[in-house]
């Protein structure tokens, strides 16, 4: 899923190194996030997707060309939840139908629906992946025109 981290991060001459510095995590940790051993937390995802100028559904494997997004420093829970409950209620769907369908509990639903905590990446990618829906859109991270 995550084949493009390594990809990009070789391309630009990086070492998992160089890139574990600039999230300030461990080496291993980002290791684990390029291997696919480990879901890469939305806001390091969104942190790389700043660092080589390209989309989050690039990285993902969801579009298959490099499009220059514009950079979102930090994701904005507020927006990520009013975007996830508005998509739910144009779909006539219960948090509880939401929640089966992204194989979640209704209470985590709740939670990201009312900014408590920020969708995990693993219910993101589910989330785009049943509703066809660009994870860019999600988190409000615009095309450079």
């Amino acid at each position: 899923m995550f084949d493009k981290l390594k990809e990009l991060r070789e391309y630009e001459g990086f070492t998992q190194k160089d890139i574990s510095r600039k999230l300030h995590v461990k080496r291993s940790t980002y290791a684990g996030w390029e291997s696919g051993k480990d879901i890469i937390p939305l806001r390091k995802l969104n942190e790389l997707a700043n660092l080589y100028h390209t989309s989050l559904d690039y990285l993902v494997g969801k579009s298959p060309t490099m499009e220059e997004i514009q950079l979102v420093q930090t994701i904005d829970v507020k927006r990520v939840a009013h975007n996830l409950k508005e998509i739910r209620k144009t779909l006539h769907l219960t948090q509880k139908e939401f929640a089966e369908k992204l194989t979640t509990s209704q209470a985590n639903i709740h939670k990201y629906e009312n900014a408590k905590c920020l969708i995990t990446t693993t219910y993101a990618l589910e989330f785009s992946k049943q509703f066809s829906y660009s994870l860019d859109k999600l988190v409000v991270r615009k095309k450079n025109n």
